[in-house]
């Protein structure tokens, strides 16, 4: 850490140079000079961090002294000293986003105590600048990107706008330019941001997401042919194409990749992930393999960072094979497919007419699968499955049902009630804006919001976005900032105080924030607004 003290007093310089405990502020060096001139020079030559300028000098001001550095040296701190209580220079200061101004004569100890301050908010800068070098090569192939033919197949497969036949394992994708042979296996593994380390805003997490697939395709795929795709649900897919012979061979070594892979994004990109491990299918097969993946994340509630196997899985009873998949069917709830839903529900209870060994027992499971799914799925979207299956407006008939038409009557209204309150009674989102808005002063986190409303806070980032255009971070921002500038402009609470109110202990960082959203300073806000306070 270097700094330059610059004053026209030799004496003023001198009492600074000697007074201040620069080693214990970790400081190496401390230049002076006596002019601007002399000070651009040192500029020239050295790596200043840390300026403290008099205001008033001949041969060029600190003001302007301060304008050439903005340009010429643009994370140095500035710390201005002044004997004159001049409005019009302390403007211009602000202005020009310097760190403090301070009336001589300075105390040294409150000086000392300025310069620390100053000293951490570049140590920060550094870090936030060296940590942008970092992700600087995924911004550029980010912005370069272009969607690939292959991915588009992959995707559209994945979310079933187009569907593969057993014949059509090599023709299909080769439409695409993708090369398959007859006897390649694919082998799906699905990655899942659990968490990220440090806030993003929108871009950053969409620039983040960019990374976990570039970097999937580099840890993951490796020499092995394959391609990474983002799907409709929101998650990364690894997709391995398999000879016999690579399948053996990586089915030996594809848990020892994904664990280096969880442990590579904890280094290298600040977030904790969780890898699905798949069984190797054929084309026609992989869509139901990925619904199995995306079955395992979307239950895998509490556990993250780790290494989840299809396979391992536990062994449950299996149902009986006249019962419907209720898992394909919590899907088509969640995603909103209402009168699909129903179709196949009324379907299956066609069928189970038409058996004649069709009893008492097999109605019972039909009615605990069924009830089960409703459970599980409102508990994720955090609704309570009691008040909402005894509503009032409940079909007056026995439950558990007794017969068939019971079950079609009560099971029908009970989808269609769960589906007004996921999309046009009760949203998550409308509670959870409710629940930020009561909580701004408060260290507010992802993990805190996900556990409000009983979601994988992966899934709630997702849902989070895709429903109000911007991620949870910058929402908490805009939220923020909006309540500062409407006491900063209607009312004379000190500004120092209105962060406190609104969550920021560090006033500087406030003031950043601040400037981010409205491009000026609260001081410059409430000045323009003809409110009197600080």
């Amino acid at each position: 850490m270097q700094i330059l003290i610059v004053d026209d007093e030799m004496y003023s310089v001198m009492g600074i140079k000697d007074a201040i405990n620069w080693v214990e502020l970790g400081v190496s060096a401390v230049y002076d000079a006596f002019n601007m001139r002399e000070a651009i020079k040192i500029f020239k030559e050295h790596e200043i961090h840390v300026m403290i300028s008099d205001i008033e000098m001949p041969k060029g001001t600190g003001i302007e002294l301060l304008e050439w550095v903005n340009e010429f040296s643009p994370y140095t701190e500035t710390i201005f000293l002044t004997a004159h209580d001049d409005f019009r220079f302390m403007k211009r200061a602000v202005q020009l986003s310097s760190f403090d101004y301070m009336m001589k004569p300075v105390e040294f100890e409150a000086l000392e105590e300025v310069i620390r301050k100053a000293i951490r908010t570049v140590e920060k800068k550094n870090a936030e600048l060296a940590q942008s070098e970092q992700y600087k090569p995924y911004y550029e192939l980010w912005n370069k990107k272009r969607p690939l033919l292959s991915e588009r197949f992959w995707y559209d497969l994945l979310s079933e706008r187009i569907v593969a036949s057993q014949s059509e394992v090599c023709s299909l994708p080769a439409e695409y330019g993708i090369v398959l042979q007859p006897e390649d296996r694919l082998l799906p593994v699905m990655v899942s941001v659990e968490n990220w380390q440090r806030e993003l805003s929108t871009r950053d997490e969409e620039v983040m997401e960019y990374a976990i697939r570039q970097s999937s395709s580099e840890l993951l795929i490796s020499t092995y042919r394959g391609e990474v795709v983002h799907t409709k649900q929101g998650v990364t897919m690894a997709i391995f194409y398999l000879s016999p012979e690579e399948e053996a061979l990586l089915l030996d070594s594809i848990g020892r990749k994904c664990n280096g892979y969880i442990d590579a994004c904890i280094q290298y990109l600040n977030c904790t992930v969780s890898c699905y491990i798949g069984e190797p299918v054929m084309l026609h097969e992989l869509t139901g393999m990925y619904k199995a993946l995306l079955s395992m994340e979307y239950n895998n509630l509490s556990v993250s960072n780790q290494l989840n196997w299809l396979r391992k899985q536990s062994p449950e009873p299996a149902p009986d094979p006249r019962l419907p998949d209720f898992i394909v069917w919590a899907l088509l709830l969640e995603n909103g497919k209402e009168e699909e839903l129903v179709q196949q529900f009324k379907s299956s209870l066609k069928e189970l007419a038409l058996d004649r060994r069709f009893g008492a027992n097999v109605l019972h499971a039909y009615y605990q699968g069924f009830l089960q799914m409703i459970h599980y799925l409102l508990q994720k979207k955090g609704l309570s499955a009691h008040q909402l299956i005894h509503h009032a407006s409940a079909p007056q008939v026995n439950v558990p049902p007794r017969t068939l038409e019971q079950m079609e009557v009560w099971g029908t209204w009970l989808i269609q009630i769960v589906y007004r309150c996921l999309y046009q009674e009760v949203s998550v989102i409308p509670r959870l804006r409710a629940y930020i808005a009561d909580h701004l002063s408060e260290n507010i986190t992802r993990e805190m919001l996900a556990e409000y409303v009983h979601l994988n806070p992966a899934y709630l980032s997702r849902l989070f976005k895709k429903e109000v255009g911007m991620s949870i971070t910058d929402y908490l921002l805009n939220e923020r900032m909006q309540i500062a500038k409407e006491l900063i402009v209607h009312s004379t609470i000190p500004i120092s105080d209105i962060a406190q109110t609104i969550g920021y202990s560090n006033f500087s960082y406030f003031s950043k924030m601040f400037k981010k959203v409205y491009h000026a300073n609260p001081q410059q806000f409430r000045k323009l607004s003809g409110c009197s306070g600080s």
